[in-house]
């Protein structure tokens, strides 16, 4: 601030010095008593407004003090916001790599309890064909019983005795 007042004050002075046209004499000029004048003016002025314009300026740096301790504190702040969010972020990652492994468990689980109730099923479907097949082997032998004695009974040329109709039986059911 004294020094854009001191430049002003050279600037003015040599504007004045070089407006008077014909060559001046300095022991002429009032400079000396002018820049006296001006010095006490300072002085003067700094008394009067000094106190005021030291308890603006300490002011000033109160209020930037403050506005740097905010500002650190805000950013201590979200560093800790920061630092959470990866421990929360870490923590999210682990969860997630358990919650993927036991996933893949109970798929291994579940596919190998669907083999094993497929494998019974298949076995019980096996088991009733079978069944089946043998209910149909006996009802079909049952029917060629049924045919050869209804053809002997129907024909009376032959007239055999029980043991005779055994043998014959046994004979065209068993091949």
């Amino acid at each position: 601030m004294i020094e854009r007042i001191l430049v002003g004050v050279l600037a003015l002075g040599a504007w004045c010095w070089a407006s008077g046209g014909e060559t001046m004499d300095i022991s002429q000029t009032d400079i000396v008593e002018r820049v006296l004048n001006f010095i006490l003016f300072m002085g003067i002025l700094w008394y009067a407004m000094g106190g005021a314009l030291k308890k603006m300026l300490l002011q000033r740096r109160a209020r930037i003090s403050e506005k740097l301790s905010s500002l650190q504190e805000e950013r201590r702040a979200i560093k800790e916001e920061k630092e959470q969010a990866l421990r929360s972020l870490e923590e999210a990652k682990q969860k997630a790599s358990q919650i993927l492994s036991n996933a893949k468990q109970e798929a291994y689980l579940l596919t190998q309890k669907h083999e094993q109730l497929s494998k019974i099923a298949i076995e019980k479907l096996i088991k009733n064909h079978q069944s089946l097949m043998e209910k149909e082997e006996v009802k079909v032998q049952q029917e060629v019983i049924d045919e050869v004695l209804e053809e002997l009974f129907k024909s009376k040329q032959a007239h055999f005795n029980l043991p005779t109709y055994m043998h014959l039986l046994h004979q065209r059911v068993i091949p």
